[in-house]
């Protein structure tokens, strides 16, 4: 015989809904509420000392000030699990409402379900005893909480992003997405239109790496956070009001911001690893060198300024910066080494414009043979792995590896693919 709920058990479940927001930061939210599973049963808080640059990404995503909220930056660095994952609890437990998270394929939507957001769930108490208890409920891409909020894991489709309304929605890994969805426009503006519905509680968030073609090589800076002109995530960047991270340096105090104009030391040299090893980044104001060890005090101290901003050495924030109804961010790679911005730097420099050339070539010239109805989108947007950074020590690699899982700028899934 089916169990019937009691009318107090319905009541009791859906006053969640109905409660106002619990009025904490998301990012206070996050570290209080996810815990972030380390294998074995075990699991951590969420530790936001080790990605301290998401932090103000994180809290926008709460504010009436903004409709999205676009953060770019380089893979591995904790983007993803503070953004999306820790968005998507900051929802369960602090506001309940529906929410809508797009990835790049059925694939990496399941995967993201599976390895990561089952383990989240399981290991975070006040995020466990909200699910719902009926198995209907609770499938791959489906998830209904107590409170009645519905969390929808999807891929680009306009199936899943037109028609139903949402409060929430997060567009992960967004310049591997199809220009256009369809034939019904890019993923961002129907992404927008879920949430009007909701006026100005209604939220947008995009993260991603870039990975389109800059449009005009000719192109120069008319402002100080200016993007190149591209379209994807950058395009929705130079939309927003274009912030970009800013380290104090460690031996004269001025701000400068830690990108690859600024990076140096490896040009002298034709081999990829030893250049790797030798690159380093320099303060351009007295030419100090920043080294590894230095980042992650630096990454502490960090500041998001506006495109219009200026910073001096005593921290004094002055000029009126550019606003927008988009809070924007884009970090170069502060959270990475030497070697991995390098990497990204060459991947978008070198092999990605050589690779869409060649194959449009081989198109062009008959040598590859495409099936009826292929997304060219899909052949252009590939992935890029680079080689293995042979001169690594394994045990303080698998050391940090531990470090960064423990804090949520990793996951066991990043870790072993």
């Amino acid at each position: 015989m089916a169990k019937r709920a009691s009318a107090r058990d319905i009541r009791r479940d859906v006053s969640g809904i109905l409660r106002a927001p619990r009025r904490m930061p998301v990012a206070d939210a996050v570290s209080t509420y996810m815990r972030v599973p380390m294998g074995a049963g075990n699991s951590v808080p969420w530790d936001p000392d080790l990605a301290p640059y998401v932090i103000e990404p994180m809290n926008c995503l709460a504010s009436r000030e903004y409709d999205a909220v676009v953060f770019v930056g380089p893979a591995r660095t904790g983007k993803t699990i503070g953004l999306i994952d820790g968005w998507i609890v900051y929802n369960i437990v602090c506001d309940p409402a529906d929410m809508l998270v797009i990835q790049v394929s059925e694939e990496k939507a399941r995967e993201h379900s599976k390895k990561r957001l089952d383990r989240t769930f399981r290991c975070s108490p006040e995020v466990k005893t909200r699910l719902s208890p009926r198995r209907n409920d609770n499938n791959v891409y489906d998830r209904t909480f107590r409170a009645g909020n519905y969390l929808k894991l999807g891929w680009p489709s306009v199936n899943i992003m037109s028609s139903s309304d949402y409060k929430s929605v997060a567009l992960t890994d967004y310049d591997r997405f199809p220009e256009d969805i369809d034939g019904e426009g890019d993923a961002f503006s129907l992404a927008s239109k879920r949430t009007t519905t909701f006026m100005s509680s209604g939220m947008t968030l995009v993260e991603s790496s870039p990975g389109r073609d800059i449009r005009d090589t000719k192109w120069r800076r008319s402002t100080p956070h200016e993007a190149p002109p591209t379209t994807g995530i950058l395009s929705l960047y130079n939309r927003g009001d274009r912030r970009r991270l800013y380290w104090p340096c460690p031996h004269c105090g001025e701000y400068f911001q830690p990108e690859m104009d600024n990076m140096t030391g490896y040009r002298d040299s034709s081999d990829p690893v030893l250049a790797s090893e030798a690159a380093f980044l320099q303060c351009p104001a007295c030419k100090g060198r920043i080294t590894p060890d230095m980042k992650r005090a630096l990454n502490m101290k960090c500041v998001w300024l506006r495109d219009g901003q200026t910073i001096d050495s005593k921290g004094q924030v002055s000029g009126d910066g550019r606003r927008s109804r988009i809070a924007s961010f884009w970090m170069e790679g502060p959270a990475t080494d030497g070697y991995l911005i390098l990497q990204d730097w060459f991947i978008g420099s070198v092999t990605r414009p050589m690779y869409r050339a060649w194959l449009k070539m081989a198109i062009a010239v008959g040598e590859i043979k495409l099936p009826r109805g292929i997304d060219m989108d899909s052949l252009y947007n590939a992935v890029y792995s680079g080689p293995v950074m042979p001169w690594i020590d394994p045990v303080k690699e698998a050391n940090a590896w531990k470090t960064q899982i423990r804090g949520g700028a990793a996951t066991e899934s990043g870790h072993h693919a």
